[in-house]
């Protein structure tokens, strides 16, 4: 009788045993998946900044080249340009000869290059600096963001030397007839579409 109660004793502590290392083992899978499902959401909201950044820059980048574009055709028949590839080169040697609608249209392109492009620019590369996920991965997208983190540096670097002690200087391209750096990556925007499920 007493080796019955204790074998019914035994089984009842191992069965609330099990049942305590099964509760134990499940919390600890619900924490892992809620783990991994917060990390899935810190980066998609990462990717998600990266993605507004890059948008605004690219704003203000074609708005920029619209302005540049208008100047360069008033500008045309300046004897001085007329020869010169490329905006940045055209706006430049004219900049002496420009009259008051000109030199307010260079100084919004000028404008714009300060103060639209250099601080979005810069909270790009802040972006890229603080990447410790994607950047790592062996794929496309880790590719093309160290092509941009390449076009940055070497962009703000060109900045630093071009604009703010020359005023005759509007515009700051990489990849044009110059070829002072890297270009922008042409496929960033479409990859970080996939990868944040946007389509």
């Amino acid at each position: 009788m007493n080796a019955i109660f204790e074998m019914e004793w035994l089984g009842s502590a191992l069965l609330g045993a099990t049942i305590a290392a099964l509760g134990y083992v499940l919390k600890l899978l619900i924490e892992l998946f809620q783990s991994s499902q917060d990390k899935k959401r810190q980066r998609r909201s990462s990717l998600i900044e990266l993605r507004s950044l890059l948008r605004a820059s690219r704003v203000g980048f074609q708005i920029q080249q619209d302005h540049a574009k208008t100047l360069v055709d008033l500008i045309q028949g300046d004897e001085n340009v007329e020869e010169l590839a490329g905006y940045e080169a055209k706006i430049s040697t004219a900049y002496a000869s420009l009259n008051k609608e000109e030199k307010e249209l260079h100084g919004l392109i000028r404008s714009l290059t300060i103060n639209t492009l250099r601080p979005t620019n810069k909270s790009i590369l802040a972006w890229l600096k603080r990447d410790m996920y994607f950047k790592a991965q062996k794929n496309e997208m880790a590719n093309q963001l160290a092509i941009l983190e390449s076009h940055l540096i070497l962009w703000l670097a060109k900045y630093e030397a071009w604009i703010p002690q020359n005023p005759e200087h509007a515009l700051i391209y990489m990849a044009d007839e110059n070829k002072h750096g890297v270009g922008f990556p042409k496929k960033i925007d479409e990859l970080i579409e996939d990868e944040t499920n946007f389509r």
